[in-house]
Order: structure tokens, then C-alpha cells, then sequence
């Protein structure tokens, strides 16, 4: 079944869209396509409902059967997209599927937060079944998962239990979409750095290495994390233009083409 993943990215924290690249490989179910919606910002606006409807658009055109939407700073298992799909197709395949909950890792201060979340699913952890059948929101809307909440009452499912199959990290690096990497949640449970490495396994190692490129900043009021990270250089993939190991010690409870997408 043709599928494909859409990544919106800003080019401005590269080091995270390698390992990007690196969590995608991993992936036992491989996507048919991977659209890398990396034009250079139009605006200094919050852009991510812009870069998904052009990855939308484009695998419409290209005849895919769904779009899984995937996020280039956060967390995935490598049997996520497999699990994620299998269990849309138990579910019978509705147009907006997800996950019902969601588990944030906040790496700037090592604190986590989870979030249940039933007939709702975060943006990072969206299927959409093509072709896309509402009206979209304006380009700068910043929570586009509400949106489809709010007009295609996505079905849910939970984690097996024991399992984290996707966690949302925050770190400060680039614009984001949403609320930022802010604390906008209640990062409430620090000391967490255990309970993360434990669940990303191998992939600790690049986070180690990020913390080098973080920083911390502001007493007792919400820490601001910044950094100075450099633009995302071209690679070598094919282009298309287009115009107009897991427990629950928790919290509680091969083959495919890449096309990034870039604007005239």
C-alpha cells in the first residue's frame, strides 16, 4: 500500500534532520516516498500548516494512498510506522487516525510530561487517509492537529502497554509550530533523563551530543533555550518544484524516494 511520510522543516536545525534520516532507516515498515517540505521560509511565521498542506498536495498528486506526518526533532520507535499502520487498518482505515495520548521529553532541562488525550491526535503522530477532504486552515495557523480534531474527530488508539512508540522532544532549536519548545506544559517531573534514554535506546548518543549545542537560560521563571545553529546544507536527494526498547516505568499510564519541495 503506497504511502508516504511528510516532513515540514525550516533548515534550521540540521543536526536533527540527520537523525531524522537515521530514525526513517530504522523504520521496519518503509514509507513509498518521503517529502521533505524544506523551502526557505516565506515569513518569519509559524509556517508548519503551510509545509503540510504542500507535502498533502503533493502526494495527492502523486497517488498515494495515505500520508503519515512525521516531524523532524522528535522521537520514533523503529516499529512505529508499522504498528501505526497496522493498527489504522484494524481500525478500518479512517480518514484522520492517531495516537491518543502523547509523552514530551523537555532535553533542555530533562523533564517530561505526558498528555492523554482520547479522539485526539498530536501532529506528529498523525495518519491521514488521501485525498484530504476539509478546507485547510490559513498558512500560519500554528495547531493544525485541533484543526483536524475539531473537523475530522480522528479515531485513537493508545500505546501497547509497556511500549512508547513516538515521544515529542523539546529543545529550543528553530521555529516550531504549536506552542514552541517553550515550557508551555508543565515540565513537573524532572530528573527524567534516565526514563528517556531508557525508552530511545541507541539513539542516546545524539542526544548527549546535542546538549553541546543547548542552552539553558533563566532562573526560576520558564527556561528559553537557545542556540546558534547553522543552515541546513542542500543534499543530494531529488527534488520537485511545485507553484501557486521500551517498559512502562513511564509517566504514568528500504527502496523510497526522497523529494523535498521547494517554492518558486
Amino acid at each position: 500500500m503506497e504511502f508516504a511520510l511528510i516532513i515540514p522543516t525550516r533548515g534550521d536545525r540540521p543536526k536533527f534532520i540527520e537523525q531524522c534520516k537515521k530514525l526513517i532507516s530504522k523504520q521496519t515498515l518503509q514509507p513509498t516516498e518521503i517529502i521533505c517540505v524544506d523551502y526557505p521560509p516565506e515569513s518569519g511565521n509559524k509556517d508548519i500548516t503551510q509545509r503540510y498542506r504542500r507535502g498533502v498536495e503533493q502526494a495527492t498528486k502523486k497517488g498515494h494512498r495515505f500520508v503519515v506526518f512525521w516531524e523532524d526533532d522528535d522521537w520514533y520507535h523503529p516499529y512505529y510506522l508499522e504498528w501505526l499502520v497496522n493498527e489504522w487498518k484494524k481500525a478500518k482505515m479512517p480518514r484522520a487516525f492517531g495516537v491518543g495520548e502523547t509523552y514530551y521529553y523537555h532535553h533542555g532541562i530533562e523533564s517530561a510530561h505526558y498528555m492523554p488525550h482520547p479522539g485526539r491526535t498530536s501532529a506528529f503522530c498523525t495518519l491521514l487517509k488521501l485525498p484530504w477532504s476539509i478546507e485547510w486552515p490559513v498558512d500560519h495557523y500554528p495547531y493544525l492537529d485541533m484543526h483536524i480534531h475539531k473537523h475530522l474527530n480522528p479515531v485513537t488508539v493508545m500505546f501497547p502497554k509497556g511500549k512508547i512508540y513516538a515521544i515529542g522532544i523539546k529543545h529550543g532549536i528553530g521555529l516550531s509550530g504549536g506552542g514552541g519548545h517553550k515550557t508551555r506544559f508543565p515540565f513537573n517531573r524532572p530528573n527524567f533523563k534516565s526514563w528517556f534514554y531508557e525508552h530511545v535506546g541507541s539513539d542516546r548518543g545524539f542526544y548527549d551530543k546535542m546538549k553541546y549545542d543547548m542552552k539553558v537560560i533563566g532562573g526560576d521563571k520558564p527556561p528559553i533555550i537557545t542556540t546558534n545553529t547553522p543552515q541546513i546544507k542542500q543534499s543530494n536527494v531529488q527534488r520537485r518544484e511545485i507553484t501557486p526498547n521500551n517498559s512502562r516505568t513511564q509517566l504514568r499510564r528500504g527502496s523510497q524516494k526522497i523529494k523535498k519541495i521547494r517554492k518558486r
